[in-house]
Protein backbone atom coordinates (compact mmCIF):
# COMPACT_ATOMS: atom_id res chain seq x y z
CA UNK A 1 0.00 0.00 0.00
CA UNK A 2 2.99 2.20 0.37
CA UNK A 3 3.34 2.17 -3.35
CA UNK A 4 -0.15 3.78 -3.49
CA UNK A 5 0.94 6.76 -1.45
CA UNK A 6 3.86 7.33 -3.76
CA UNK A 7 1.75 7.20 -6.93
CA UNK A 8 0.74 10.73 -8.09
CA UNK A 9 -2.43 9.50 -9.77
CA UNK A 10 -3.65 8.28 -6.39
CA UNK A 11 -3.24 11.72 -4.89
CA UNK A 12 -5.01 13.24 -7.88
CA UNK A 13 -7.85 10.83 -7.30
CA UNK A 14 -7.97 11.70 -3.56
CA UNK A 15 -7.93 15.43 -4.37
CA UNK A 16 -10.75 14.88 -6.83
CA UNK A 17 -12.82 13.06 -4.19
CA UNK A 18 -12.18 15.80 -1.64
CA UNK A 19 -13.14 18.41 -4.24
CA UNK A 20 -16.40 16.60 -4.99
CA UNK A 21 -17.14 16.19 -1.25
CA UNK A 22 -16.52 19.89 -0.58
CA UNK A 23 -18.58 20.86 -3.61
CA UNK A 24 -21.48 18.70 -2.41
CA UNK A 25 -21.13 20.01 1.12
CA UNK A 26 -21.37 23.67 0.15
CA UNK A 27 -24.10 22.86 -2.37
CA UNK A 28 -22.10 23.96 -5.39
CA UNK A 29 -24.33 22.22 -7.94
CA UNK A 30 -27.38 24.19 -6.83
CA UNK A 31 -25.31 27.39 -6.85
CA UNK A 32 -24.03 26.60 -10.32
CA UNK A 33 -27.59 25.78 -11.42
CA UNK A 34 -28.80 29.12 -10.02
CA UNK A 35 -25.99 30.98 -11.80
CA UNK A 36 -26.77 29.16 -15.03
CA UNK A 37 -30.51 29.82 -14.59
CA UNK A 38 -29.73 33.52 -14.03
CA UNK A 39 -27.59 33.59 -17.16
CA UNK A 40 -30.33 31.78 -19.09
CA UNK A 41 -32.85 34.41 -17.91
CA UNK A 42 -30.44 37.22 -18.89
CA UNK A 43 -29.98 35.64 -22.30
CA UNK A 44 -33.77 35.21 -22.71
CA UNK A 45 -34.28 38.84 -21.68
CA UNK A 46 -31.62 40.02 -24.12
CA UNK A 47 -33.18 37.88 -26.89
CA UNK A 48 -36.61 39.39 -26.14
CA UNK A 49 -35.11 42.87 -26.22
CA UNK A 50 -33.33 42.01 -29.45
CA UNK A 51 -36.63 40.76 -30.97
CA UNK A 52 -38.39 43.95 -29.88
CA UNK A 53 -35.59 46.07 -31.31
CA UNK A 54 -35.68 44.05 -34.53
CA UNK A 55 -39.46 44.57 -34.80
CA UNK A 56 -39.04 48.29 -34.13
CA UNK A 57 -36.26 48.45 -36.71
CA UNK A 58 -38.42 46.59 -39.25
CA UNK A 59 -41.34 48.95 -38.61
CA UNK A 60 -39.00 51.96 -38.95
CA UNK A 61 -37.61 50.52 -42.19
CA UNK A 62 -41.14 50.02 -43.51
CA UNK A 63 -42.10 53.55 -42.44
CA UNK A 64 -39.02 55.05 -44.11
CA UNK A 65 -39.69 53.00 -47.25
CA UNK A 66 -43.23 54.43 -47.31
CA UNK A 67 -41.80 57.92 -46.79
CA UNK A 68 -39.25 57.38 -49.58
CA UNK A 69 -41.98 56.11 -51.89
CA UNK A 70 -44.18 59.06 -50.96
CA UNK A 71 -41.27 61.45 -51.55
CA UNK A 72 -40.60 59.81 -54.93
CA UNK A 73 -44.25 60.19 -55.89
CA UNK A 74 -44.25 63.81 -54.73
CA UNK A 75 -41.04 64.49 -56.65
CA UNK A 76 -42.58 62.93 -59.77
CA UNK A 77 -45.69 65.06 -59.30
CA UNK A 78 -43.56 68.19 -58.92
CA UNK A 79 -41.57 67.28 -62.03
CA UNK A 80 -44.76 66.65 -64.01
CA UNK A 81 -46.23 69.96 -62.83
CA UNK A 82 -43.01 71.77 -63.74
CA UNK A 83 -43.07 70.18 -67.20
CA UNK A 84 -46.69 71.21 -67.64
CA UNK A 85 -45.95 74.78 -66.52
CA UNK A 86 -42.95 74.92 -68.84
CA UNK A 87 -45.09 73.64 -71.71
CA UNK A 88 -47.74 76.27 -70.98
CA UNK A 89 -45.08 79.00 -70.82
CA UNK A 90 -43.62 77.75 -74.08
CA UNK A 91 -47.02 77.81 -75.78
CA UNK A 92 -47.75 81.28 -74.37
CA UNK A 93 -44.35 82.53 -75.48
CA UNK A 94 -44.84 81.10 -78.96
CA UNK A 95 -48.27 82.74 -79.22
CA UNK A 96 -46.89 86.08 -78.03
CA UNK A 97 -43.97 85.83 -80.44
CA UNK A 98 -46.29 85.03 -83.35
CA UNK A 99 -48.55 87.92 -82.36
CA UNK A 100 -45.55 90.25 -82.13
CA UNK A 101 -44.33 89.09 -85.54
CA UNK A 102 -47.79 89.62 -87.06
CA UNK A 103 -48.01 93.12 -85.54
CA UNK A 104 -44.50 93.99 -86.73
CA UNK A 105 -45.33 92.64 -90.18
CA UNK A 106 -48.58 94.63 -90.30
CA UNK A 107 -46.77 97.75 -89.11
CA UNK A 108 -44.15 97.27 -91.83
CA UNK A 109 -46.89 96.79 -94.44
CA UNK A 110 -48.67 99.92 -93.19
CA UNK A 111 -45.41 101.88 -93.22
CA UNK A 112 -44.62 100.70 -96.75
CA UNK A 113 -48.17 101.60 -97.84
CA UNK A 114 -47.84 105.10 -96.34
CA UNK A 115 -44.43 105.55 -97.94
CA UNK A 116 -45.87 104.37 -101.24
CA UNK A 117 -48.77 106.84 -100.97
CA UNK A 118 -46.36 109.65 -100.09
CA UNK A 119 -44.13 108.71 -103.01
CA UNK A 120 -47.10 108.55 -105.40
CA UNK A 121 -48.31 111.88 -104.06
CA UNK A 122 -44.89 113.46 -104.59
CA UNK A 123 -44.66 111.96 -108.08
CA UNK A 124 -48.15 113.31 -108.88
CA UNK A 125 -47.20 116.72 -107.52
CA UNK A 126 -44.06 116.65 -109.63
CA UNK A 127 -46.03 115.54 -112.69
CA UNK A 128 -48.60 118.30 -112.11
CA UNK A 129 -45.86 120.89 -111.58
CA UNK A 130 -44.04 119.74 -114.72
CA UNK A 131 -47.31 119.61 -116.66
CA UNK A 132 -48.15 123.13 -115.58
CA UNK A 133 -44.69 124.34 -116.57
CA UNK A 134 -44.88 122.59 -119.92
CA UNK A 135 -48.41 123.87 -120.48
CA UNK A 136 -47.26 127.41 -119.69
CA UNK A 137 -44.42 127.12 -122.16
CA UNK A 138 -46.70 125.68 -124.82
CA UNK A 139 -49.32 128.32 -124.15
CA UNK A 140 -46.75 131.10 -124.20
CA UNK A 141 -45.31 129.80 -127.47
CA UNK A 142 -48.56 128.91 -129.24
CA UNK A 143 -51.26 131.22 -128.05
CA UNK A 144 -51.86 134.51 -129.68
CA UNK A 145 -54.77 136.91 -129.36
CA UNK A 146 -57.00 135.04 -131.73
CA UNK A 147 -56.47 131.61 -130.21
CA UNK A 148 -56.91 133.09 -126.76
CA UNK A 149 -60.35 134.49 -127.65
CA UNK A 150 -61.28 131.11 -129.08
CA UNK A 151 -60.17 129.35 -125.86
CA UNK A 152 -62.14 131.79 -123.69
CA UNK A 153 -65.26 131.20 -125.77
CA UNK A 154 -64.85 127.44 -125.58
CA UNK A 155 -64.36 127.63 -121.81
CA UNK A 156 -67.48 129.75 -121.37
CA UNK A 157 -69.52 127.34 -123.44
CA UNK A 158 -68.28 124.39 -121.42
CA UNK A 159 -69.16 126.23 -118.20
CA UNK A 160 -72.63 126.92 -119.50
CA UNK A 161 -73.04 123.24 -120.42
CA UNK A 162 -72.02 122.28 -116.92
CA UNK A 163 -74.55 124.66 -115.35
CA UNK A 164 -77.45 123.07 -117.21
Amino acid sequence: MSYLFSDPSFWVFIAFLIFIAVALFIKAPSMIAKLLDGEIENIKSELDNARKLKEEANSLVAEYERKVQSADEEANNIINQAKEIAKNHEETSKAKAEEFIKRAEQQAIDKISRAEKVAISKVNEEIVANSVNIAEKIIIENINEQSSKKLVEQSISQINKLKT
